[in-house]
């Protein structure tokens, strides 16, 4: 999927810009490549103990992800597409493509994206930023904790992270570096806005993997971690993502002061320009006071509504019915949220190929053929290298949901095959599916967003997300699994 020129909050989620096309020919590699995988796949015979079928499903599948990469298209075409040709050839049914929005993960993921839109458009996502700027501005440092402190707070009813990362944080970051006298065009931005913008961003990606509902991707984990028996919950997420989430949220400010060594140290005028902001806001206007009390509400349910039988996407549709009950959002502000209804159409249509994947035995075909290699490995052995790889391979993606597709359900199988408890290998590979995304500037929505303010060089966000990265692994292979032993996951 390439990315639109127009606000964040309607740019496809988790897909870094493809490169203009010139014309057809600048097309038609792009095209070219993923038929013949197909076509290769399709025609090399089944191995052995697998089904034709499986392995014709499997064929469509990776030449429908590889489209998804090589981006002839935006994704929600490639994956109509990739489903229709599924159905020709008779690996899946018609039916099976038109029932793929109905599913509620399908809806949890429209519904938060309406609700996301709610919270840019009063104004609250902006003014909790800037609230937190004036608490925390004097010191750089504090600037970052009060960045990642703001995506802490909005990120569980904000999927696009692409949105929160252009519609909240970076108007926010870009104006306290230019008052403080930092600018992407010249040496100045060392002063203090690549490290603000490298603290806005990391912080996005970790709020990402710590809820269900913070990046349109998860709910697509979670449906494949259900194929393989492993059910995850909203409040099982965000439980098990607690500690070690918060652990990474509180380093992230103190690990890229010494990574990005901003010039300016004392910021006592980021304290004065978020007054001064927030002065020409006002006091909180009556939908923002809604909006928040609904943001609440929403949040509760979340935590506690299955003890009332209140899932996760009724407590969204129940938000979403009072946000135009209560006129904080029009049906119009609803049907113009574009990116919305196109994650509806691809996310919808993934779930219900990887799906029909696993119900064909490749999955389960994948994991007990490659987990006997890792038998005599302890557990937590297996879990550490299957996750490096898991992470690192990302270098190779410019989408975090065909990542997700592509390898969440193989990954999750060669866990699972070679002794580690299901649960937290599901959670953790969902957990990585967006950490992943700080490697490169392409990895995932929010990585174009920030790394195109012009404030940070492609050597620096590279180093930087190395070293993030190196960090996040440790963090969730070690404070992860002795946190979950605690719970009682493990």
């Amino acid at each position: 999927m390439t990315a639109q020129a127009t606000h964040p909050a309607a740019q496809p989620q988790a897909v870094a810009p493809a490169p203009p096309s010139k014309g057809l020919n600048g097309t038609l590699w792009k095209i070219a490549i993923p038929v013949a995988i197909g076509i290769a796949l399709w025609l090399v015979p089944p191995p052995d103990g697998l089904a034709p079928k499986a392995w014709q499903m499997f064929a469509l599948f990776v030449a429908t992800i590889a489209a998804i990469i090589t981006a002839p298209l935006p994704m929600s075409a490639v994956a109509i597409i990739g489903a229709t040709v599924g159905a020709l050839v008779g690996v899946i049914s018609f039916d099976d493509v038109v029932k793929s929005t109905g599913t509620d993960l399908v809806w949890l993921v429209l519904l938060a994206f309406f609700i996301s839109r709610g919270v840019i458009k009063t104004g609250l996502g902006r003014r909790v930023a800037l609230q937190f700027m004036r608490l925390m501005g004097k010191r750089t440092i504090g600037l970052g904790y009060g960045l990642a402190l703001t995506e802490l707070i909005v990120a569980p009813a904000m999927p696009s992270i692409t949105a929160r990362a252009g519609g909240v944080l970076l108007p926010i970051t870009r104006a306290i570096s230019e008052v403080l006298g930092s600018t992407p065009d010249d040496a100045s931005r060392t002063k203090v806005g690549n490290y603000l913008i490298l603290c806005a961003f990391h912080a996005n990606i970790v709020s990402a993997a710590m809820f269900v509902t913070a990046m349109a991707g998860n709910p697509l984990s979670v449906k494949l971690a259900a194929d393989q028996g492993v059910e995850i919950s909203w409040t099982t997420w965000a439980v098990a993502a607690l500690v070690p989430g918060l652990l990474c949220m509180a380093l992230i400010p103190l690990v890229l002061m010494w990574v990005a060594r901003p010039d300016i140290r004392e910021t006592p005028d980021a304290t004065t320009l978020a007054q001064r902001e927030l002065q020409a806001m006002g006091p909180m206007s009556a939908n923002e006071i809604k909006m928040a009390l609904i943001f609440v509400g929403l949040l509760v349910l979340w935590v506690f509504g299955e003890e009332i039988d209140i899932g996760a996407s009724l407590a969204a549709a129940l938000g979403l019915g009072l946000m135009f009950l209560l006129r904080v959002l029009t049906w119009q502000d609803a049907l113009e949220e574009k990116s919305a209804w196109d994650t509806m159409i691809w996310i919808g249509l993934l779930i219900m190929l990887a799906g029909k994947l696993n119900s064909y035995g490749m999955v389960s075909w994948f994991g007990k053929e490659f987990s006997s290699h890792l038998q005599g490995m302890p557990g937590l052995a297996i879990f550490m290298v299957v996750a490096a790889v898991y992470l690192y391979i990302h270098y190779f993606f410019a989408s975090a949901t065909a990542h997700i597709s592509a390898l969440f359900p193989l990954a999750l199988a060669l866990m699972i095959g070679g002794g580690v408890p299901a649960l937290p290998a599901a959670i953790g590979l969902g957990v990585l599916s967006n950490l992943n995304g700080c490697l490169t500037q392409y990895g995932i929505g929010s990585g174009p967003v920030m790394f195109g303010a012009g404030y940070v060089t492609q050597k620096e966000w590279w180093k930087a997300g190395f070293i993030m990265s190196v960090l996040y692994l440790v963090v969730w292979t070690t404070v992860g699994p002795l946190w979950w032993k605690l719970l009682g996951y493990i």
